[in-house]
């Protein structure tokens, strides 16, 4: 395997790892109260652009590392929406 793919790997793994503590969370507590549902949705898109830009490039590292994100980013969006409803809140509650 190239040294590079590696760093992209490693790199990649380091920073998708940032979002599943607020998953986790949010998922335990059962709020995500604190969490600006803009934020997830600006994300996704950005990665799903970084997710084809990775295909085709086939750029193992940026197609895997993306869509993981836009997975753990849905899930936030999934978590907020659902969270918000229960409490009877319109959703988006509010975007910033």
């Amino acid at each position: 395997m190239d040294q590079f793919i590696v760093i992209g790997l490693v790199a990649g793994l380091i920073t998708t790892l940032g979002y599943v503590p607020q998953v986790i969370k949010g998922y335990r507590s059962g709020s995500m109260e604190d969490v600006s549902i803009l934020m997830p949705l600006v994300l996704i898109l950005g990665m799903s652009l970084w997710l084809v830009y990775g295909i085709i490039l086939r750029d193992i590292p940026i197609m895997l590392w993306n869509a993981v994100s836009v997975i753990l980013n849905s899930g936030m969006v999934i978590l907020k929406i659902r969270y918000e409803r229960r409490k009877g809140k319109a959703v988006p509650p509010a975007i910033l």
